[in-house]
C-alpha cells in the first residue's frame, strides 16, 4: 500500500513538475544530434528533479522514523512511570489501611484503659472511703488505748489487784467496743 502511493506521488510530481513543455520550437531546422542533446539535457534535468526528491523524500522518512521512535520512547517512560505511580498508590493504600487499622487497634485500647481507670478509681474511693472510717475508729478506740496505758500505770503501783482486774476489765471494753 506504500508502495503504490509512493508511486503514484512520483508518477503525480513527475507529471506536474518535471514535465515542463519547451516552447515549440521548429524540428525541422534541428539536427539529429540537437534534437539527442535536448532530449539528454531533459532527462539530466528529471532524473536532478527526481534525486531532489528521493533525498527529500529520504529526510522526510529518516524525521518520521525519529519522531516514531521518540514517540515510542515516551510511551516506555509513560508506561513505566504508570507503572511505578501505580506501584505507589498501591503502597499507599496498603500503608492507610495499616494506620486506620492501628487507630481502630489504639482507639479500643485507649477505651478499655479508660474503662480500666474509671474502675480503679472506685476502688480507689472505697479504699479511702475505707481507711477513713478506720481512721475515726481508731480515734474512737484510742480513748481506751490511753485508759489501758493509765491502768497499766496505775497495776504497776497496785500489784496486788494483778491480772485479774486487768483481764476483766479489758473483757468488758472489747465487748462494748464491739
Amino acid at each position: 500500500m506504500a508502495t503504490a502511493s509512493l508511486e503514484e506521488y512520483f508518477r503525480t510530481t513527475f507529471r506536474d513538475k518535471l514535465f515542463v513543455k519547451m516552447p515549440e520550437r521548429e524540428e525541422d531546422h534541428l539536427t539529429a544530434a540537437t534534437r539527442l542533446l535536448e532530449k539528454r539535457r531533459e532527462m539530466n534535468e528529471v532524473e536532478q528533479a527526481l534525486n531532489a526528491q528521493k533525498e527529500e523524500f529520504e529526510l522526510k522518512m529518516e524525521s518520521l522514523q525519529q519522531r516514531r521512535e521518540e514517540l515510542e520512547r515516551k510511551e516506555y517512560q509513560l508506561k513505566s512511570s504508570l507503572l511505578k505511580f501505580d506501584k505507589f498508590l498501591k503502597e499507599n493504600d496498603s500503608k492507610r489501611a495499616r494506620a486506620l487499622k492501628k487507630a481502630t487497634a489504639e482507639q479500643e485500647q485507649g477505651k478499655l484503659k479508660t474503662r480500666e481507670i474509671e474502675i480503679l478509681a472506685k476502688k480507689v474511693a472505697q479504699l479511702t472511703s475505707s481507711l477513713e472510717r478506720q481512721h475515726q475508729r481508731l480515734e474512737k478506740l484510742s480513748v481506751y488505748h490511753q485508759f489501758l496505758d493509765r491502768v497499766l500505770e496505775s497495776a504497776e503501783e497496785v500489784s496486788w489487784m494483778g491480772n485479774a482486774v486487768l483481764s476483766t476489765g479489758t473483757k468488758k471494753i472489747i465487748s462494748k467496743s464491739m
